[in-house]
């Protein structure tokens, strides 16, 4: 059947009937512009008298004869529908009675000014903010009336074809081409709702009038098939009498009967009208039935606006898109034609996901997922299907292919009784202006179906989005999260709420900036390794390139990311982990036992706290973090933020090796303390000095090794690294204690040196003990730095006497002992014959060239190395208050001074063997207790040439010349030992090459007579470099009184002159009373006693 607009009869019509008054049947009143459609109803209903019955076959005649449809009736006038029901033969027409369009009215009347309303603003596109009542008005008017306001007549006309077209469709809705049987409105055994078909055949917009118009039926539109496939919109009637219709019956109800309106009493029908007592509200007339119904018929919405507004579709509408809906989802749910939509409800959705599916959703990248659900149910009107109402379908399953490609086998058993792949839609056949939707109680997806089918979905879901979206802008999210990536991996990502933290306080660009800004080293030439970038390299440091499982997790354990550099030579960058007890204690590297245990705090990575548990994501992990991690810092910065390296910092500055240090790549640190500083004491004194610059570039070059060494990387023994200074270095991890735990590592000298070999064993700079890693692995950005107890000297800083004393600034004493020919001993050589005999040293010290000449003393300990010497060296401020006149000008003098203030390398300890075991300690050249005695080169000419110390209680020692007795250090019998420093060893003999090391063997070459062979290195108590110590005043060379030396004689020789005299008049006076020989005593006999009694 070909189709004709309702607008090409219009124009018949108008053609037709020119002139007429608006009713074109019989006495129809014509109506004042200037009246409303109360006073229109009462004319209406007045010259509704005895001629009535001529047109009251009609449907036009029985309208026109109620008084209580003119508003209806003067509707259709407007709307040039009055001709196209004097041509049709069979109608349905439900009729809305005045009252029903006054309270649809007031509900619908928008509160906008006229102007806005005019244009677009209105109810349906016809109802303005004038109500019904300029309804009642002549069009003609009306429009003089717009134009006056906006002086465009061409636009005011458009857009009053526009509200008659609207209106038209409106009533179209209230229209069947075809007559109801009263069959239609009785109760049924089968059902009760029945699915109309309407004259209304929903278009996005008014199409434009033919100019000629077509011939054919006066109901269907022009302009194509419309929204709904060629079908007109459907409409539901709810019997009369029965428990969906209730006593009078319900017009536009939903499937179940709900809604809807009531269909008249039919009290006001004209009488005479043959009406059916079954239902009042209706009446059969020649060309078809009227039904006065006691509402106006809203037309179906569009599917979006149903989406947007249903209840049991809140969640979908919430997460859809309804203006630009995603692939592969149809451009528009308002005006795309013939939709069947299978939408899942609010519970559908709660039961088939979890929360962090749903957070994906929610997600402002959730629209994706959203796509793929909804696609897997809509249905396109294409390839001959329309819209799928339950009506048109059969027991039998028809086939249909959504657009996600997903079949669908649909079946209706019974009316409203619709199965979708075994499942039954809970709310069926919601009608809609372009197709119609059916609410499914559970998710229809195929078996394969995975939402969060790659990690970056499931990010979105944890509330990562900023994370993601800082991934994509580097162009890494294909490669790592994407849904093709190779995956595992583990994803560190902080949350948007920390983000939008850092982003609230402009932390965000600011904290990215400064990451970004100290990514990559300063390197002056083209690396060798290509560099990310910058964005690119932070967002790396936050994957790990294995999957990490709680299980995994080890207190202290270094990660490697994705991040590669040129400034570790394409090295992965490292991230720590730390975790913690859940009383705040460390946990000493214990692994973590389960997910339980991580996301309450306890486990951080690289200073950012796991916030809740671990998510898997195919093969990958992801933690979320509690802030965006901050990429090392250079190694400068890094060693600046730790207060007890600020020493090194300083000697990294003061050697010029600060930008050049920089500039490094693949480096290891490792920085002394400054207490380790301290204890080099003079040595450091030096190195800091314009001349010792050269040196102290040497020391710090030799604390960088090439290569980057982490601590689990060393292993249990020792292993040689090369040095940015160019020597070696010795490494090694000492076995656990009783097998547990990781060894202490230590770094030190090798033992060989090129011209600094101490043969097997010992470590060629003579440091007496290695440098402990009292902290270990602090990451930077081109390697690591580890903290140490002890500053490592290479073997070729050769630190003589001379440059000890020039370090501590106080030159008198060196000067004297050039003077005094002592310089051999401050530059650290052997002297010459000459030298020896000026110093007054023959039999006491050898000279070079006695050793080329003699056979060597092979197999001495002394032949360990060159003798040593340790220098006490005043002050200058001390040699200022001595007469320097009278022992410059008498040199046997000045060189017994200077000899009291060294102590030679053969001179043993002469009180026990305690300093033989125990090392000088604090950097101090000498072992010191207070027992200790140590000869001079003075002890050779004097019995008061020995040194003892004395400690004073508060860490400081007093050294004074043993025996002497006199006033002390006022006299220069003693002084207070201050700062000292230790030479370097000068190896001799050594017996092996030093063209290679043995270090890595694990095993030590130990002399016999030690049980540990470091000892030989402080044999007697002095380190085999010797060294220079510090006093606060001059030495004065001993000299006994004479009392000193002859008083106990004296005192001896006169106690024994006293004891002969003693003897001598004993002696005498014995002999003096032994000469009265005739003397007799006399015995008197007293109280009586008898005589023989005194002879007894």
């Amino acid at each position: 059947m070909r189709s004709l607009s309702v607008f090409a009869i219009a124009i018949c019509a108008r053609s037709a009937v020119a002139g007429q008054s608006p009713f074109t049947f019989g006495r129809a009143p014509q109506v004042d512009s200037d009246i409303g459609w109360d006073q229109y109803n009462s004319q209406i209903y007045e010259t509704t008298n005895s001629d009535v019955s001529t047109y009251a076959s009609t449907i036009v005649s029985t309208l026109s004869s109620s008084p209580y449809h003119t508003i209806f009736l003067r509707l259709l006038q407007r709307a040039k529908c009055i001709p196209m029901l004097a041509h049709m033969e069979n109608a349905t027409v439900f009729a809305p009675t005045d009252q029903a369009w006054k309270e649809w009215a007031e509900r619908n009347t928008p509160g906008l000014s006229i102007s806005d309303a005019d244009h677009g603003e209105s109810v349906n596109g016809w109802l303005g903010p004038g109500g019904l009542d300029e309804w009642f008005r002549d069009e003609e008017e009306v429009i003089l009336s717009r134009v006056a306001v906006s002086g465009d007549e061409g636009m005011e006309r458009r857009i009053m074809d526009n509200q008659n077209w609207a209106l038209r469709q409106h009533l179209l809705y209230h229209m069947f081409n075809y007559t109801l049987p009263l069959s239609s409105f009785l109760p049924s055994d089968v059902s009760n709702v029945t699915l109309q078909t309407t004259l209304l055949y929903p278009l996005k917009e008014q199409p434009p009038l033919p100019p000629v118009p077509e011939p054919g039926t006066p109901w269907l539109p022009q302009g194509g098939e419309g929204l709904l496939g060629g079908h007109g919109q459907r409409l539901r009637i709810a019997r009369v009498g029965s428990k969906e219709g209730g006593e009078k019956g319900k017009v536009g109800v939903e499937w179940d009967g709900e809604g809807g309106v009531k269909i008249w009493d039919g009290k006001g029908w004209a009488k005479g009208n043959d009406s059916a007592n079954e239902v009042p509200g209706a009446r059969w007339v020649r060309n078809g039935v009227v039904v006065g119904i006691d509402g106006v018929l809203d037309m179906p919405p569009s599917i979006e606006e149903i989406i947007r507004t249903h209840p049991s579709l809140s969640y979908l509408s919430s997460i859809l898109s309804l203006s630009s809906p995603p692939t592969p989802l149809p451009s528009s749910f308002s005006s795309t034609p013939h939709l069947t939509v299978f939408a899942p409800s609010n519970e559908a959705f709660m039961e088939g996901f979890d929360d962090i599916e749903k957070g994906y959703l929610k997600g402002p990248y959730g629209e994706e997922g959203v796509g793929r659900i909804v696609s897997q149910t809509v249905i396109l009107g294409k390839d001959g299907n329309g819209v799928v109402w339950s009506d048109t379908l059969g027991e039998k399953n028809s086939e249909f292919d959504a657009i996600s490609g997903e079949h669908l086998e649909i079946s209706s058993s019974s009316p409203f009784i619709i199965t979708v792949n075994n499942t039954s839609p809970s709310t069926p056949d919601i009608l809609a202006s372009n197709g119609v939707i059916h609410i499914l109680p559970s998710l229809i997806l195929p078996p394969s179906f995975n939402l969060l089918n790659s990690a970056e979905k499931m990010l979105l879901s944890l509330n990562a989005t900023q994370f993601v979206s800082l991934m994509r802008s580097a162009n890494l999210s294909e490669e790592y999260i994407g849904k093709d990536s190779k995956g595992g991996y583990t994803l560190l990502a902080p949350t948007d709420d920390v983000l939008d933290v850092l982003d609230k306080w402009d932390g965000l660009s600011t904290k990215v900036a400064r990451e970004l800004s100290n990514t990559f080293s300063d390197v002056s030439e083209k690396p060798s390794f290509p560099d990310p970038s910058p964005l690119s390299a932070l967002l790396r440091y936050h994957i790990l390139p294995q999957r990490l499982l709680p299980t995994d997790i080890v207190d202290g354990q270094l990660l490697s990311t994705e991040l590669q550099t040129s400034s570790l030579k394409g090295a992965r960058q490292k991230l720590r982990v730390e975790v913690a007890e859940k009383d705040g204690k460390e946990g000493k590297g214990k692994a973590r036992s389960g997910w339980e245990t991580v996301g309450q705090g306890e486990v951080r990575f690289g200073g950012a706290t796991v916030l809740g548990k671990p998510v898997k994501s195919g093969n990958n992990v992801i933690y979320l973090i509690s802030t965006l991690l901050s990429l090392p810092d250079t190694m400068l910065q890094t060693a600046v933020s730790d207060l007890q390296l600020s020493t090194f910092i300083a000697a990294l500055y003061a050697s010029d090796l600060a930008k050049t240090t920089k500039r490094l790549p693949a480096i290891t640190y490792f920085i002394p303390q400054n207490p380790a500083f301290t204890d080099l004491g003079l040595a450091m004194e030096w190195l800091l000095t314009a001349d010792g610059k050269d040196d102290l570039r040497k020391v710090v070059k030799y604390h960088m090794v090439e290569g980057i060494v982490y601590s689990e990387d060393v292993e249990d023994g020792k292993r040689i690294y090369q040095t940015v200074e160019g020597g070696d270095v010795v490494i090694e991890r000492a076995k656990p204690p009783h097998g547990h735990g990781p060894g202490i590592i230590t770094i030190g000298s090798p033992t060989k040196w090129p011209s600094h070999d101490s043969g097997s064993s010992l470590p060629s700079n003579g440091e007496l003990y290695p440098a402990n890693i009292t902290l270990a692995d602090s990451l930077t950005d081109t390697g690591v730095i580890h903290t140490i107890d002890q500053v490592v000297l290479p073997s070729d800083v050769d630190l003589t006497v001379g440059k000890l004393i020039k370090g501590s600034k106080q030159l008198t004493m060196s000067d004297l002992m050039v003077r005094a020919g002592l310089g051999w001993i401050l530059e650290g050589r052997e002297p010459s014959k000459e030298e020896v005999q000026k110093a007054e040293l023959e039999g006491r010290v050898r000279s070079w060239d006695e050793d080329e000449d003699g056979d060597g003393d092979e197999g001495k300990e002394d032949d360990l190395a060159y003798p040593a010497y340790i220098v006490l060296c005043p002050s200058d401020k001390a040699f200022s208050k001595l007469n320097l006149t009278h022992y410059i000008s008498t040199p046997p003098a000045l060189l017994s001074l200077l000899k009291l203030h060294i102590i030679p390398s053969s001179s043993l300890s002469l009180s026990s063997s305690l300093s033989s075991a125990v090392p000088p300690q604090n950097g101090q050249p000498l072992a010191l207790n207070d027992d200790s005695i140590y000869k001079t080169l003075l002890s050779t000419s004097s019995k008061y040439g020995d040194l003892a110390f004395r400690g004073t209680g508060d860490g400081s020692w007093i050294v004074g010349i043993k025996d002497a007795r006199g006033g002390g250090r006022v006299r220069g019998d003693s002084a207070r030992v201050g700062m000292a420093g230790r030479a370097s060893v000068r190896w001799k003999n050594p017996r092996t090459s030093a063209t290679s090391n043995s270090d890595d063997n694990g095993e030590e070459e130990k002399d016999p007579k030690h049980r540990d062979g470091r000892d030989r290195l402080w044999e007697g108590g002095m380190t085999l470099g010797g060294g220079v110590m510090m006093i606060d005043s001059v030495l004065i060379p001993y000299e006994p009184s004479w009392f000193s030396r002859w008083g106990l004689l004296t005192i001896t020789l006169a106690g024994i002159s006293i004891l002969l005299l003693a003897a001598a008049g004993s002696i005498g006076y014995w002999f003096w009373t032994r000469r009265k020989d005739d003397y007799m005593p006399i015995l008197v006999e007293e109280d009586g006693e008898p005589e023989g009694e005194e002879h007894a």
